[in-house]
């Protein structure tokens, strides 16, 4: 389950393989609109299981003790069993609502991502004036969860299993210093080995390199610096 940000279309011609990644994306769209309304039934669902449980709860503490005299009187093994019942009650009714929050924050997460743009390469600069032109920016990808879910997205949208993309992170204003386009600074870095390595001085410019081949590949260690003139398709969000 993923996208970020807006759905951007090239008003270009497309050759057959561009328009077939072209439904693609679409069908990864349509199948998150789905699984957000799955989340939602699931969700109401565990909400109405749960309030039933706690009104059980709820009237079988009364009950106890309604009956503390008669309790008083069961066996040992009768009031054992009875405390064991309680317990296992209480242990569902909290692992219930445990679900339940975990539900409502992939719902809300869900709710937060918009379908992924993919678009004709060009370089860093260009990339990011085409996300703009179109109400949003060059992807920023501040959290571990976002970068695995773009990943996963990014797997699902592209026939091979290599390849980059231009994130929107740089150093072109200050050597060194990374920056989002929002200006915001790099807290968290999700590069390969042995990257950022500025090769021949001039690489500005992040990428986002999937190759699942590549010695010690994973979706949290996937970032690489190139020159910003290099051309790569692009990520835009809104």
């Amino acid at each position: 389950m993923c996208s970020l940000g807006g759905l951007f279309i090239s008003s270009e011609l497309k050759s057959w393989s561009d328009g077939r990644q072209y439904i693609l994306l679409h069908i990864t769209i349509r199948t998150e609109r789905d699984l957000i309304t799955i989340y939602k039934n699931m969700f109401e669902e565990f909400k109405q299981t749960i309030n039933s449980l706690q009104d059980n709860y709820t009237d079988l503490m009364i009950e106890k003790l309604q009956q503390q005299d008669i309790f008083s009187s069961l066996s040992q093994k009768t009031r054992v069993d009875l405390i064991a019942e309680i317990s296992q009650l209480e242990t569902r009714v909290k692992d219930l609502t445990d679900e339940k929050d975990q539900l409502q924050r992939d719902f809300d997460s869900l709710n937060k991502k918009g379908p992924v743009c993919f678009f004709v390469s060009s370089d860093w600069s260009d990339s990011r004036q085409y996300c703009r032109d179109h109400g949003g920016d060059l992807v920023i990808i501040n959290t571990e969860e976002k970068q695995v879910s773009l990943c996963e997205c990014l797997l699902m949208n592209e026939s091979n299993h290599t390849y980059s993309l231009w994130i929107g992170l740089s150093d072109t204003e200050n050597k060194g210093i990374m920056k989002w386009v929002d200006n915001s600074p790099l807290k968290q870095g999700f590069w390969l080995k042995g990257e950022p390595s500025n090769y021949g001085g001039n690489e500005d410019c992040i990428e986002l390199n999937y190759n699942r081949e590549k010695t010690g590949w994973s979706p949290l260690n996937s970032w690489n610096d190139d020159v910003c003139s290099e051309k790569k398709k692009g990520i835009c969000e809104k």
